[in-house]
């Protein structure tokens, strides 16, 4: 009875998970210009998806992990802690992948241009590193599976995915079109929708 109340938890968790990322996409298709609607605008430059989305499933899925932790003892006399990491590393993907679906479903089905202001080449490979450092940080969770101090795990976690989205990320972005940088978009006297 319990094992069907834990399986009827992780679906729960993955449908909440993929309507995290649904409602995210619809906000941002609505509240996007359509002069500056592009893929890596909407979901790389603003700030909906790394602020907050983001931190909200790394919360359901820690929330996972914390169940699971509760019968590290019994795990560990039965040799499956390789087990259980796998099979939680392997939920982790499932996650990222019902987030991703989610997010860039949507953005498919409204004719928008994919890339309007750059190389669409260096767009993909934006979108495929922003979905990899968040898969690669959902991984990084399962580590507190076995830490001492799990609760900091997490805020490192958040804290890295933010750093991230406002360095890393932001300097990239001005890479692939120079109307990411604010200074051009001063001097050029571009407003609005970035």
């Amino acid at each position: 009875m319990r094992l069907k109340r834990i399986s009827h938890r992780l679906v729960l968790i993955g449908f909440i998970i993929f309507f995290i990322g649904l409602i995210g996409s619809i906000i941002l298709i609505k509240t996007g210009s359509p002069e500056t609607m592009e893929l890596p605008n909407e979901y790389l430059n603003f700030h909906l998806v790394s602020l907050y989305l983001q931190p909200a499933v790394f919360l359901l899925l820690y929330n996972q992990i914390l169940t699971f932790r509760n019968i590290n003892v019994f795990i560990t006399v039965r040799r499956k802690r390789r087990w259980m990491i796998f099979h939680l590393i392997i939920l982790a993907a499932i996650y990222c992948l019902l987030f991703v679906l989610g997010l860039f479903g949507p953005y498919f089905l409204t004719g928008y241009p994919l890339f309007k202001f750059g190389s669409p080449i260096l767009g993909t490979e934006l979108i495929i590193l922003h979905v990899l450092v968040f898969l690669l940080l959902l991984w990084f969770l399962v580590g507190g599976y076995n830490w001492h101090r799990p609760y900091l795990l997490l805020l490192i976690v958040i804290l890295i995915d933010l750093i991230y989205h406002y360095y890393i990320e932001k300097n990239i972005l001005v890479s692939y079109s120079p109307l990411y940088d604010e200074l051009y978009r001063a001097i050029h006297e571009i407003y609005g929708g970035f």
